[in-house]
């Protein structure tokens, strides 16, 4: 019985083993001339932002790259929205963007929020 559990258990811990390295990343770039504090992603349709994909000890510099792995596959959720939040509060907001693996997804300062 033990011997059938952990077989069991190998199987379903390598099952997701593959589903997570099925998920596709983004890479999201800071064009924005300003250090950015939070970023945010959430699907199109979600009410919430959820969490600050940073942390509390990172930032991300102009010119640089974060690369964010996506919690599901395409074929189950494909259009996000992003939110960059910088050092003076300020959003930078793309809204509705059909992402794909790998996709790079520049913001600059014309993506600045104007409301």
């Amino acid at each position: 019985m033990k011997k059938l559990m952990l077989t069991g258990l190998f199987v379903l811990l390598g099952a997701f083993a593959v589903y997570a390295q099925n998920l596709p990343s983004v890479r999201i770039v800071n064009n924005t001339g300003h250090q950015i504090f939070f970023i945010f992603v959430s699907p199109a349709d979600d009410e919430f932002w959820g969490d600050d994909l940073l942390g509390k000890e990172d930032t991300l510099e102009s010119n640089q790259t974060f690369t964010y792995q996506l919690p599901q596959p395409l074929n189950m959720v494909s259009v996000y929205d992003i939110m960059l939040i910088d050092e003076e509060e300020n959003s930078y907001i793309k809204t509705a963007i059909t992402l794909t693996n790998n996709a790079r997804i520049v913001f600059t300062f014309d993506d600045l929020d104007d409301d």
